[in-house]
This record gives structure tokens, C-alpha cells and sequence, in this order.
């Protein structure tokens, strides 16, 4: 019998070419008929699709308010849905769940992992793998989205920008990094909420629908909810983390040595709405629950840190005092170490 044959017609791949293991593993297809190797990424699919459905909601809220007209209801409602999604994956995915700045009742940490999976920015698991090994190997080979130049001149500043920004979603290097989660994989609310992932990207389009249709009592309100701050506020919030991954390490002030191109930009901060503009901050004391450091900077993402706190709901916000700030600063030491097992959890 030919050996090509006895093949299977679909294989797996649970590593990356470095060795990382993966989840979801790669799909590997040898058809008996030829020799071409054919690989189909599911985290690639899913990163197109969610492209497309943003790109094409964006241009059908274009239409429909164009068609119907735009309130100032439905331009408030958009805002205010970028803002607290914005802030879902800040207080959430990023500094709950990748840093453990603080700590949470089970309830309330899948409270914050729903609110930060309608971003569609990706299931809480591998969010906080890719964003830990962004801090463990920063603006080096390894970062999944860097925005490094690829090569010399203005062509590879360029690129290095595009990828940063958004192509590196769909450049094989969107995936959960295994060995960088195994703390959250023991939990099960964690589990549960990473599962669920597509039903809280519907979630976050439906429910603005659903304020639309109360505050108009028609179905004519839900569709102005649903595109405004659903497709539009979608597009608004991707946009913003694109300009937080490259300008965010582009421009800007460095009050504090770090290995990356980390920087404090007030641009940043303006587009992000949730104190992500701080990163050289974060970047140099990876752990605390507060990004601003210094007197004058705007940190929104923390005040509803302190909010959930005033009202019992979080509790062991880890900040750093005013000494170890000051002499961070001023010091050419590397970032400071997580409290907990290093970046890359092993």
C-alpha cells in the first residue's frame, strides 16, 4: 500500500517553531493527492473573522445612521460603552488577571473577565499569556507584538509599526502560551469565562442594543445601540490598543530605565481612556495595581480599582510607595519583579 495513504489527513501541533506550547494547536493537513503541507491556524481564523465583523459592522452603522440619523443619545451611548470596555480589559484582563495587582471575590473576577472578553480582544487566557510574554521577552525577538523596525530604513519602521499595531494578530503569533497561564488554568471561574468567550463578544454588541431599545422603545433603537456601541465602540476600543502597543513604545517620556522602549505619553493616555498611556510605569513596576507614579498623571483604570475596593468587592491592592517609586527613578536597576513568580509562569 502506499504510504502516503496510511497518513492521517489531519495532524495536530501543540508547539510554536520556538518550542511554546500552544492552545489552540495547529491544524496540519496531508492529503494523500499531494505533498504540500497545508497549516490552518485557528487563532488566524479567529482574528480574520473578528476583523471582518468589526470592518463590516463599522460600515453597516455608517449606513444605518446615515440612513436614520445620529442622536446625541447614541453618541454617548458609543462613548461610554469605548470607555468601560476600555477599562474591562485594564482593571480585568490586565491588571486583575495578568498581574494580580489585586485580589477579587469569585463572582466578581468573572464579572471582570466578561467585561474584558467584549473587547474582542481574545479569551481571558490567552490575553494574559500573550500580554506576559510581552513583559518577559519586551521589545525583543520573542514579543509577540513589538513595534520594533522589521529591518533598516523607513520601509522597516513601517512595518515594525503595522505589525505592532495590528498585523502581528494575524502573523501566527496570537495564541495562548501555555506555560505563561498554568496559575489560571487551575482556576475553574477562569476556565469558565475563557469557554465562553464568543457568547460575552455577542454579549458586549446585544446589551447597548438592548439600552437602545429601552431608552427608544423601538426596534429601530436597538439597531442604533447595537451599531454604536457595538460596531463603532468595537472598532473605537481595537484601535485604541493598537495605538497603546506601538506608540506606547514610540514616543513619549521614560522617567524610568527599563529594558523595553516603554514610554509615558499623554497621546496615549487620551486615546486609551483608562491610564494604559502610563507604560513606562506599568513597565517598571509590572505589579502594581496603580499606573500613575508621579504627581499630574491621569490614571482612570485605577479609580475603578479604588471604587470596587470602597465598596468590598476587591481587596490587597499592591502600589508602591513614594519611596520605592523615587528611587526606581532614578536608578539604572532592570523592572522590578513580580511579588508573585515571575513573568513567565512556570
Amino acid at each position: 500500500m502506499d504510504q502516503k495513504l496510511t497518513r492521517p489527513l489531519i495532524g495536530v501541533v501543540y508547539s510554536d517553531a520556538e518550542g511554546n506550547r500552544r492552545w489552540p494547536p495547529l491544524l496540519v493537513s496531508r492529503l494523500p493527492w499531494t505533498r504540500r503541507r497545508v497549516t490552518i491556524d485557528p487563532m488566524v481564523v479567529g482574528a480574520a473573522f473578528t476583523l471582518t465583523v468589526v470592518n463590516v459592522g463599522v460600515v453597516a452603522g455608517i449606513w444605518w445612521f446615515w440612513t436614520v440619523g445620529i442622536t446625541a443619545f447614541d453618541v454617548a451611548l458609543m462613548i461610554l460603552m469605548t470607555v468601560l470596555v476600555n477599562n474591562g480589559i485594564t482593571v480585568g484582563y490586565h491588571r486583575f488577571f495578568s498581574h494580580r495587582s489585586f485580589e477579587a471575590k469569585p463572582w466578581v473576577a468573572a464579572a471582570l473577565g466578561i467585561w474584558g472578553a467584549m473587547s474582542m480582544q481574545g479569551p481571558v487566557l490567552t490575553w494574559v499569556s500573550v500580554h506576559r510574554r510581552h513583559h518577559h521577552l519586551c521589545d525583543d525577538d520573542g514579543d509577540p507584538h513589538t513595534p520594533r523596525p522589521i529591518g533598516t530604513g523607513l520601509k522597516g519602521a513601517f512595518e515594525g509599526f503595522v505589525r505592532g499595531y495590528a498585523a502581528w494578530i494575524l502573523s501566527g503569533r496570537l495564541y495562548t502560551y501555555s506555560d505563561y497561564v498554568r496559575d489560571l488554568r487551575k482556576d475553574p471561574v477562569i476556565r469558565w469565562v475563557d469557554r465562553w468567550y464568543w457568547a460575552w463578544v455577542v454579549l458586549g454588541w446585544v446589551l447597548p442594543g438592548l439600552i437602545g431599545a429601552a431608552w427608544y422603545g423601538s426596534w429601530t433603537g436597538f439597531w442604533s445601540g447595537f451599531f454604536a456601541g457595538g460596531a463603532l465602540r468595537s472598532f473605537l476600543h481595537l484601535n485604541a490598543t493598537g495605538v497603546v502597543n506601538t506608540f506606547g513604545h514610540l514616543t513619549g517620556k521614560r522617567p524610568f530605565t527599563t529594558k523595553d522602549d516603554s514610554t509615558n505619553s499623554v497621546f496615549v493616555n487620551l486615546v486609551a481612556l483608562n491610564g494604559e498611556g502610563l507604560h513606562n510605569n506599568h513597565h517598571a513596576i509590572p505589579w502594581s495595581a496603580r499606573f500613575s507614579m508621579f504627581k499630574g498623571e491621569i490614571d482612570p483604570g485605577f479609580w475603578i480599582v479604588k471604587a470596587l475596593e470602597a465598596m468590598g468587592l476587591v481587596w490587597g491592592l499592591k502600589v508602591p510607595t513614594e519611596k520605592l517609586v523615587a528611587a526606581r527613578a532614578v536608578s539604572a536597576q532592570p523592572p522590578l519583579e513580580e511579588t508573585r513568580p515571575a513573568t513567565r509562569v512556570v
